[in-house]
């Protein structure tokens, strides 16, 4: 743990008073979670075979804890307020508190291999759908050699509407990326195939950050290096967009064109 991390930890408020010995057992607590957070960029682990394995006790970092109130703090995190910031607060630094709660939504991404998100890509065709980080558990991979990234569900559905199976396949990270998202798309990677993402605004410039981070192989498309003073939403770039996700061998015409489906 870098020194700048602890001494930044020891000045925040809400800790026990330092000399009864409370505040260094729960120093020493939140350092054995440290050590074993996923370190790999990428991979993820479950908050309660965390606990069991750091703590002895798969309940030591539920919600209230002041040790995951600790951890939290070593992440540079508050402590939530919702179980939602709950959740994204973890999965930040690769822990899933649920896992069929963090979750990836996906389009014309057939996935070969024995997890259960294989027969649920084979099933959906060329229609949106979720799938969980439970249901990534497992093997499996991608015969498709090209795999593209958004950030809005919305651009996901225009593709759904106007291109259906001519798209490339296609992952939506929903805002930031999930724990789910970072295990689909390293796995992808790792297989074999080349992650294509995009960005515009300030949020997605972060959001593909952290994915080169987690994914180095990543390419970049229609991204600046220096972002315009007024950078476009991705929902305002879609004509663009869409002639990107069309794959080779689709029709001729504009997607545009197309008329979508009621």
């Amino acid at each position: 743990m870098p020194a700048a991390v602890g001494t930044g930890w020891l000045a925040r408020r809400g800790l026990p008073r330092a000399g009864s010995g409370q505040l260094l057992q729960l120093a020493e607590r939140c350092a054995h979670v440290w050590r074993k957070l996923p370190g790999q960029a990428g991979s993820t682990v479950l908050l309660t075979v965390l606990a069991a394995d750091a703590l002895g006790d798969p309940h030591a970092l539920d919600k209230g804890s002041a040790t995951a109130a600790g951890v939290l703090r070593l992440l540079g995190v508050g402590m939530p307020a919702t179980a939602h910031e709950w959740r994204a607060a973890w999965e930040e630094a690769g822990v899933v508190c649920d896992p069929v709660s963090s979750r990836v939504l996906v389009l014309n991404l057939v996935l070969r291999g024995d997890a259960a998100a294989c027969r649920l890509t084979a099933a959906a065709g060329p229609e949106p759908l979720w799938l969980t980080w439970r249901s990534l558990s497992g093997p499996f991979g991608c015969d498709a050699p090209d795999v593209y990234v958004c950030e809005n569900p919305s651009a996901l559905i225009a593709a759904a509407d106007q291109l259906g199976a001519d798209t490339f396949p296609l992952v939506c990270t929903n805002g930031r990326p999930s724990a789910a998202v970072r295990r689909l798309l390293t796995a992808l990677a790792s297989g074999g195939a080349t992650i294509h993402a995009r960005a515009d605004d300030p949020v997605g410039r972060d959001i593909v950050a952290a994915l080169r981070t987690a994914i180095p192989s990543l390419r970049l498309r229609r991204y600046a290096v220096i972002p315009a003073a007024r950078p476009p939403y991705e929902e305002q770039d879609l004509p663009l967009l869409l002639r990107d996700l069309r794959a080779p061998g689709a029709s001729n015409c504009d997607p545009l064109a197309r008329t979508p489906r009621p």
